[in-house]
């Protein structure tokens, strides 16, 4: 058996803080390492955790090495808080306003680590901090500034951190048009010369290119040849930013649709083209442009992912109201595992094929089919419902669809009408198959599709008529 996490996490610290030769008591470096380790292993943590300081970390590179066990410390929206250790160092640099941090104003000009923070940052006393705009990356530098401050020297602090402020993702071109890279080697000049931190110009540029490349191997798995193993992370964020899903199968129907739109919105609004940093030649332009092509093909194919995952979901929503109101997912699908009598929502699904227009060699069917690279702990790992649906309608259909069940998501419709705005055996269907896993539900579920089922027939006599 091999080490466990805490002991990894100190021997990573250990191996950093030497080859920059700093001599740290043993005491000192335990408490480091257990100070990340809680702050990365509470209840909230799925993706953010110790795995993934090892996977970043390059245990040749102490700047590196420390900027993977810092720059994921806090997570303050998704832990909600921090943990004692942290809050202890933390408290006296900000103060919690209407639900946000903001910056304290009357810290001490000579407070070196907490001026060199907001320096690489480009932050100001007094300024609100926003998730996406850097704050849990600043408030993890100014972390490890504040633990490493006279066990690090300063030039280094300043290495890491920018390291650290490379991190905040998914920025494009300033106002001025300048790349994050470019601005961050206007901030590192500057420093160097408000610091005196005696930093040459190549010595400037070679600390921004290995920011650049730290940051870009943070979100490596945007480019990566398996979709699958690309999805994979995004379903272990699922759970870190929606509670709910935390409670395995018992959340709600609901619960799963707003944690799936969420997702989908943020790829949808994601540009690609921000996901990869370029900074005076690194990496080269070749595996820059594949990285690039990757992250593209990665994000166009799980924004259709997400969206028949959301359309499935959407109509059992509809379903589960229009047969009594919300309920838990796995009343209708069945547990992530098996139910006691082994039965399961596709079951009862009825076996159909593609229409021309879905290829089932794609990435797209193979990922509804088969499943993403590994199962999660609160998610089927393949889509049967999705599939099915796929199957059924194609993506161009599918899409407009997903428009009707957006409709009701946003309350501009109701359930009744946004199924009534769905293929009638398609939902017939679906309802059919929820009624033999629902017992509870199955009264309500079969009338409706009857219903629906005597409305068509009612319809095609109709047309008959006046033909």
């Amino acid at each position: 058996m091999g080490p466990g996490t805490i002991q990894k996490t100190i021997t990573l610290f250990e191996a950093a803080l030497r080859g920059l030769g700093s001599d740290i008591p043993l005491s000192q470096l335990e408490m480091l390492g257990i100070m990340v380790h809680e702050a990365m292993t509470v209840q909230t943590r799925s993706f953010h955790t110790p795995e993934h300081i090892f996977e970043l970390s390059d245990a040749s590179n102490p700047i590196q090495a420390l900027a993977a066990l810092f720059h994921d410390v806090v997570y303050y929206e998704v832990d909600q808080g921090f943990t004692l250790q942290v809050q202890a160092v933390l408290s006296p640099y900000f103060e919690g306003i209407d639900g946000q941090i903001q910056l304290a104003t009357d810290i001490d000009p000579c407070d070196l680590y907490y001026h060199l923070t907001l320096d690489v940052f480009g932050f100001y006393p007094g300024q609100r901090l926003l998730p996406a705009r850097g704050q849990n990356e600043f408030l993890s530098a100014l972390l490890m500034n504040e633990k490493l401050k006279g066990i690090v020297r300063l030039r280094e602090l300043a290495e890491i951190t920018a390291c650290i402020e490379a991190t905040i993702p998914f920025r494009g071109r300033s106002a001025s048009g300048e790349s994050p890279a470019e601005v961050l080697e206007r901030r590192l000049r500057n420093i160097n010369l408000v610091y005196g931190l005696g930093m040459t110009e190549t010595e400037i540029q070679a600390a921004v290119a290995q920011a650049v490349v730290f940051s870009n191997k943070d979100v490596e798995t945007f480019s990566v040849e398996d979709t699958g193993r690309f999805l994979d992370n995004t379903w272990k964020l699922l759970p870190e930013s929606n509670p709910s899903l935390r409670l395995h199968g018992i959340y709600a129907i609901s619960s799963y649709r707003l944690a799936l739109q969420k997702m989908e919105t943020f790829l949808n609004q994601l540009d690609p083209d921000t996901i990869f940093n370029r900074y005076l030649g690194q990496p080269p332009l070749g595996q820059y442009e594949r990285m690039r092509a990757l992250a593209h093909r990665n994000v166009h194919t799980g924004r259709q992912y997400l969206g028949l995952k959301l359309l499935a979901i959407g109509v059992l929503e509809a379903l589960a109201i229009v047969s009594g109101g919300d309920a838990p997912v796995a009343l209708f699908m069945g547990t992530l595992g098996e139910t006691d009598d082994g039965r399961r929502l596709d079951d009862f699904l009825p076996d159909v094929s593609a229409v021309p227009s879905v290829d089932e060699m794609s990435t797209l069917f193979g990922l509804l089919a088969f499943g993403r690279a590994s199962s999660s702990s609160f998610d089927m790992q393949n889509s049967p419902l999705s599939l099915f649906l796929f199957k059924l309608l194609g993506w161009d259909q599918a899409q407009m669809l997903l428009g009707e069940a957006k409709a009701m998501f946003a309350g501009e419709i109701d359930a009744r009408e946004s199924l009534a705005r769905m293929p009638t055996g398609m939902v017939v269907s679906v309802a059919n198959a929820c009624a033999a896993m629902a017992n509870t539900r199955s009264a309500a579920l079969r009338s409706y599709a009857n219903e629906r089922v005597s409305e068509k027939a009612s319809k095609r006599k109709g047309e008959q008529a006046k033909n």
